[in-house]
């Protein structure tokens, strides 16, 4: 029995990650029966036993290598993974782990990625172990263009969505009547300034829902929530939580990339609020105002794009609907590839 090793930041209670796990070890075991699903995680008592999968400690790399067999697969389902601007010791652990693959003759398949800021010796770094795998598709253009750029010619190269548009949620039933209500994802970092901005929009926002999706941003956010005066956050384990917060929600501001992601398939209009470039690039696409906290003015310029979306809400939310439905057929297209993929690579002789 062939097995699939399936990883990413994976065990860490982070919605966006446990989200995109859940995603793949389903995909894989509904249309692949005959596959044995090993995921790799990093707390392994965080986790549910589902789908007939296996989790193991994605930290013993020797004892991984003796599960890894010639013809098995190493999937790489999604995130933000391939990058060192938060943790250069994180990439280390992933290179390491294409580098075990590639020696077990397993084939390595990254799908769904987003890659990226590599500093220079990053970069550096990652093209030879990048060149050991057989496909990546990924979630943006820019995440491709760096791979191009880098000179990572040896795999498949494939232009995609966030694998998270293919999730199956709620359509919104909007009701206008009530005051509007915005939701903060709220993660750890730039506090003086925020402070300052939530300030602000307290005054003009009956209530305003701090939302965090990692437990190390809880407590941050508890501290901002107690000096502003707001509600106490909110931290959300799963979706179904998620989707009873946007019932009463009008309007997002984000700093994480699947709440704003998930925020856009539920209806709500949102704006992006982070340094990261994948807001910013999720923005992009979305065509939805985005802003860094280095912003002069900011505090300005967001009540002002508020009061826009709000003014014209109808319009937005239509032009909304047809984008999120747009971005879902292409992730719809892109499953039906990547089964696509496993199923070419069970069916051919393995590789000496």
């Amino acid at each position: 029995m062939k097995k699939v090793f399936l990883f990413g930041y994976y065990g860490f209670g982070n919605l966006g990650d446990e989200l995109l796990c859940t995603y793949y070890t389903r995909l894989l075991s509904e249309h692949f029966p005959g596959l044995k699903i090993i995921i790799l995680t990093g707390k392994p008592i965080c986790w549910k036993t589902e789908f007939g999968s296996v989790r193991v400690s994605r930290w013993n790399l020797r004892q991984l290598g003796k599960l890894i067999s010639p013809g098995d697969f190493l999937v790489g389902g999604g995130g933000s993974i391939f990058q060192d601007v938060t943790s250069k010791r994180s990439l280390c652990y992933y290179l390491a782990l294409l580098a075990l693959a590639h020696q077990c003759k397993a084939e390595i398949i990254l799908v769904g990625q987003g890659f990226g800021p590599l500093s220079p010796l990053g970069k550096k770094l990652t093209k030879p172990f990048l060149n050991f795998t057989n496909i990546i598709s990924c979630r943006d253009p820019k995440s491709l263009t760096a791979l191009k750029t880098m000179g990572v010619t040896k795999p498949l190269l494939h232009l995609t969505v966030d694998p998270l548009w293919d999730l199956k949620t709620p359509k919104r039933t909007r009701d206008l009547s009530n005051q509007p209500v915005l939701g903060f994802f709220f993660r750890k970092g730039e506090l003086k300034r925020k402070r300052r901005l939530l300030a602000g929009l307290h005054k003009r926002f009956v209530e305003i829902k701090l939302i965090t999706l990692f437990p190390d941003d809880l407590l941050a956010a508890q501290k901002i929530a107690k000096e502003v005066g707001l509600s106490p956050p909110l931290f959300i384990k799963d979706l179904d939580d998620l989707n009873i917060v946007f019932s009463e929600i009008s309007i997002v501001i984000g700093e994480k990339l699947h709440g704003l992601l998930l925020a856009a398939k539920w209806g709500l209009p949102g704006i992006g609020l982070s340094n990261d470039p994948k807001i910013k690039a999720f923005c992009q696409q979305m065509e939805w105002p985005y802003f860094n906290w280095q912003e002069r003015n900011l505090e300005k310029l967001i009540n002002k794009v508020v009061d826009e979306l709000l003014s014209n809400i109808n319009l937005v939310c239509e032009h909304l609907l047809k984008k999120t439905t747009e971005l879902e057929l292409k992730a719809s297209k892109e499953r039906i590839w990547f089964l696509q993929q496993i199923k070419e690579a069970l069916s051919c002789p393995q590789k000496n």
